[in-house]
């Protein structure tokens, strides 16, 4: 998926993932959001529905304020990747 903002493409395909969240919807899967980070820093929020709920849908925007990754499952790699660039200070 791609997205342009303040004259700059960005496309999914070329983002590092940071985090993801799955969303449910009456106990069903319906789609995964995604904290992307594109190569010159910028981070971006990358939304995936299956079409299950209309409180889920496609989008992938550049976020305009700070990121908190509550709720977001990270692996280990990211949970260091995201310590490393700050955005994360106190590891649980």
């Amino acid at each position: 998926m791609t997205t342009i903002c303040n004259g700059k493409r960005y496309d999914s395909n070329r983002t590092e993932t940071l985090g993801t969240r799955e969303h449910f919807f009456n106990g069903n899967y319906c789609g995964t959001t995604y904290i992307e980070r594109a190569s010159d820093g910028t981070l971006l929020i990358l939304t995936e529905s299956n079409g299950q709920s209309v409180h889920v849908t496609d989008c992938f925007y550049v976020l305009d304020e700070e990121v908190d990754f509550e709720g977001y499952d990270l692996s280990p790699t990211q949970l260091a990747r995201c310590t490393e660039l700050g955005y994360i200070t106190e590891v649980p």
